[in-house]
């Protein structure tokens, strides 16, 4: 980690997953801290840092590091011990421990006969549901594979279920002991107290009416006016199996966002605000890889400048944020018998390609790539059109020159400008465009995105307001 780097590591106070410190804490405290982290999103200790978030430093580093790890090895038993790095700084020494966020949750401190979690900047004494998810999500197997309390074979819709074997071509034969055979083989059903009950996968592909069984089935869809919720344009509840709901959203997006038609000779080209493709991915996305023990529903959230899709449950250990941006990830679910249907219908790719799709579908589009979220145990994809701003602000160019003025009103319709472009429009030299372009970001009317290589410049946006999800403190509204 360079000297920049940590500049910015130690600058970020607000974020939950880092804990400043000025020296190791006491042995119990430590160990609870990193198995708090590990069974929750990871994080980060830092050491050398007192309580006014200034960098003092650290006397001995090695005897700090020595001492941590022991106290790791006797308190706590990881899979994988955290990774450490001395960082030098303004002639002062530092600690950074890495803690991942755990594969085989849930972690114990010794003597502690319940797991700790994280919850904001605190560390504390998980309770039934969180304990109960760590254990799902500790174990190898599918969390769609569960029995569905109070549900039974009448509930599930067989003709639909036969249409999907013959098209999937697993057998030709549909009745009796080997159709059962078959529906427990696929873990649509599981055999429970003597009869054949049905499974997560089994309601939420096929069940006649889920949100009667999984009222969380339902999936709750809201266009608002403006840039909050303040007030709302059109709002729907869908209910009914995966398909119909990824069928009712894209309708109701369609519905709720600006198409343009612009004449090309005899033909009209019509063209949606976003591309549908990207959104229908992060729909299926959220179908397939949402926690479904988790009583929330999906989230579909449409304003001005945004769209925003949440899924109940946040990102399968060992995948990240992090991993996700920069495409380093391993495709994993916890919904494994859903991913192979949809798969099989071809509606998504168990390789783990729907982000690249995403990515391409809005860099055809010319809008930023789609932005991943985790909040209060939801996991979001946002989509930002930056277009709707160059629409409602009025941008004072009085300060630019005649090349740069075009270049905004350009951007204004365009969304993205390369410098080859720039030269090629202005018809100057590479030296002239780099100046231009320079002098605008400087003075903040644009701001670069992207690779030295591929990059471009785009329209320098107003800080957003800050995205919040609901919560049951205030009925189920964002604030």
């Amino acid at each position: 980690m360079n000297k920049k780097e940590f500049e910015n590591l130690i600058s970020n106070y607000e974020n939950k997953d880092i804990e400043f410190k000025l020296e190791l804490p006491e042995s119990e405290k430590a160990a609870q801290l990193a198995a708090a982290l590990y069974n929750s999103r990871g994080g980060k200790i830092i050491l050398g840092i007192d309580e006014n978030k200034k960098p003092v430093g650290l006397k001995d580093p090695q005897k700090t590091e020595h001492k941590f790890t022991q106290i790791i090895r006797h308190w706590c038993k990881l899979d994988k011990e955290p990774k450490i790095e001395f960082i030098k700084y303004k002639n002062k020494d530092f600690i950074i421990i890495n803690c991942p966020k755990g594969k085989d949750t849930p972690y114990f401190v010794r003597g502690e006969p319940k797991p700790r979690v994280r919850i904001g900047s605190s560390n504390v004494i998980a309770n039934k549901e969180e304990t109960a998810r760590l254990y799902r999500e500790g174990s190898s197997r599918s969390q769609d594979i569960c029995p569905v309390e109070n549900a039974d074979l009448d509930d599930l819709d067989l003709k639909k279920i036969k249409e999907y074997f013959r098209e999937s071509k697993l057998t030709e034969q549909l009745k009796g002991k080997h159709f059962h055979d078959l529906l427990t083989k696929e873990n649509f059903v599981i055999e429970k107290d003597g009869k054949l009950t049905p499974t997560i996968a089994g309601i939420v592909l096929f069940g006649k009416h889920p949100f009667i069984e999984m009222p969380c089935t339902v999936l709750r869809a809201d266009r608002y006016k403006g840039l909050d919720i303040t007030m709302w344009i059109d709002r729907a509840d869908f209910e009914g199996d995966a398909f119909k709901l990824i069928d009712d959203a894209n309708k109701f997006m369609l519905k709720n966002m600006r198409t343009s038609y612009t004449p090309k000779g005899f033909q009209t080209e019509i063209k949606t605000e976003y591309p549908i493709e990207a959104l229908k991915e992060a729909i299926i996305n959220a179908i397939v890889h949402r926690d479904y023990h988790i009583r929330e529903s999906i989230l579909l959230k449409m304003f001005d400048d945004r769209i925003e899709i949440w899924n109940p449950g946040e990102l399968l250990r060992p995948l990240t944020i992090d991993q996700l941006n920069n495409l380093s990830y391993r495709p994993k679910s916890r919904n494994e018998t859903i991913t192979n249907v949809l798969s099989k219908r071809k509606l998504m790719d168990k390789r783990g390609t729907g982000i690249l799709r995403m990515d391409k579908f809005c860099d055809e589009w010319k809008l930023p790539r789609p932005e991943f979220e985790e909040q209060g145990g939801y996991f979001g994809i946002i989509f930002r059109n930056p277009g709707y701003y160059t629409r409602v602000l009025q941008i004072d160019t009085k300060d630019l020159n005649e090349r740069q003025k075009k270049a905004i009103e350009y951007l204004k319709t365009n969304l993205r400008i390369t410098p080859k472009e720039y030269k090629r429009l202005f018809n100057i030299s590479d030296r002239m465009a780099r100046y231009d372009l320079k002098d605008m970001e400087k003075n903040e009317y644009i701001t670069f995105v992207g690779s030295k290589k591929t990059g471009y410049y785009q329209l320098k946006l107003p800080n957003k307001l800050p995205n919040k999800l609901p919560n049951k403190k205030n009925g189920g509204r964002n604030v």
